[in-house]
């Protein structure tokens, strides 16, 4: 049977934790193998590649980690154009990133001290694996293509760029390692304003944007098509670099509140019972406390239910075990509640 008893402000405290873990399946936060599924790829490869942990042909558990795409603000390197079949994917694919990273008016993106960038590849996490958002500074990527080999980074460790994007915060992506530490090689403001940085990072968004000019330097020197009607699936050979690369490190951030709630049953408080094992019954229909518990009352107490003002329960918590109370014995149940 339910007693109750009123908590004041000294028996409620909140606080909040920043709680980090990994991004990829299995929870793990690195991964080095990557596969594709030919389905998806002869299906919608010009505008997207999904990337896997494990092979999604014989793994019937392997779930998509993230995607990759590539655009052009002219539709080179995909079909189409005008009179002609096709329906310039790279125009749509690089449309579509402008319109929800760049502000109105904005038809370029910028990458470091180059402003004038018409092409850009994306890496692209979905909402429900990152859940809050990625941890900035927290992920580390390996491209490899041909001899050529980079390790990017972002500079969250210096600071938020200043630019005024439609999401905040964003990060420089650039050279560097997080083995044994942040080391970033050459930083965002160092770079050539001739080729611009390597790309910027949305945490918030779960979005990595490449710069395909800077990328063609070396030492990658990944080779990006910009010709005219043509399917050049430059996607694919992002995600070619990826694979042969072989690690990316990343982990989701999320804000967790706790609220936490000490409820106190003093010693003359929660003794009795409305539990008919509580009680023994006269001949007369009387209903008493049995012999041993008159003198001395004892209860258990097993369960602590939050209720509102209005007496809506809210949150029910079990105790591992129940938990004598008496005159003799008080009681102080914490109660914890994160969201």
């Amino acid at each position: 049977m339910a007693f109750y008893k009123q908590l004041d402000a000294d028996s409620r405290i909140q606080d909040v934790a920043i709680v980090t873990s990994g991004l990829f399946q299995d929870g793990v936060s690195s991964i080095t193998t990557f596969f594709t599924s030919s389905t998806q790829y002869s299906n919608t490869g010009d505008y997207s590649i999904d990337l896997y942990r494990y092979n999604p042909a014989t793994n019937v558990s392997a779930s998509v980690q993230f995607g990759v795409a590539y655009g052009h603000v002219g539709g080179s390197g995909s079909l189409g154009t005008k009179g002609a079949t096709g329906d310039r994917t790279t125009a749509a694919v690089y449309g579509q990133i402008n319109n929800l990273i760049n502000p109105p008016n904005t038809s370029r993106f910028t990458f470091g001290g180059k402003s004038d960038i018409d092409q850009v590849y994306a890496i692209v996490f979905n909402r429900a694996r990152i859940r809050e958002k990625m941890e900035p500074g927290g992920w580390e990527l390996h491209l490899q293509s041909g001899g050529g080999k980079i390790k990017l980074i972002d500079d969250s460790s210096t600071g938020a760029t200043t630019n005024q994007r439609n999401f905040a915060p964003e990060y420089n992506i650039v050279s560097g390692t997080l083995s044994g530490g942040t080391t970033i090689n050459t930083a965002a403001s160092d770079e050539s304003s001739t080729y611009g940085s390597y790309g910027t990072f949305y945490p918030s968004l779960g979005v990595m944007l490449l710069n395909p000019v800077k990328l063609a330097r070396a030492p990658l020197s990944l080779s990006t098509s910009t010709n005219s009607n043509t399917d050049d699936r430059n996607d694919r050979a992002l995600y070619n670099t990826i694979k042969t690369g072989a690690y990316f490190q990343a982990k989701r951030q999320e804000e967790i509140t706790s609220r936490h709630y000490f409820v106190r049953a003093t010693a003359g408080q929660f003794n009795r019972s409305t539990n008919e094992t509580y009680y023994t019954q006269s001949a007369a229909g009387t209903r008493l406390i049995i012999p041993g518990l008159r003198s001395d009352p004892k209860t258990y107490i097993t369960t602590v239910g939050l209720y509102s003002e209005t007496n809506e329960l809210l949150a029910i918590a079990k105790l591992s075990k129940p938990i004598l109370k008496s005159k003799s014995r008080e009681a102080l149940i914490k109660v914890k509640l994160d969201f």
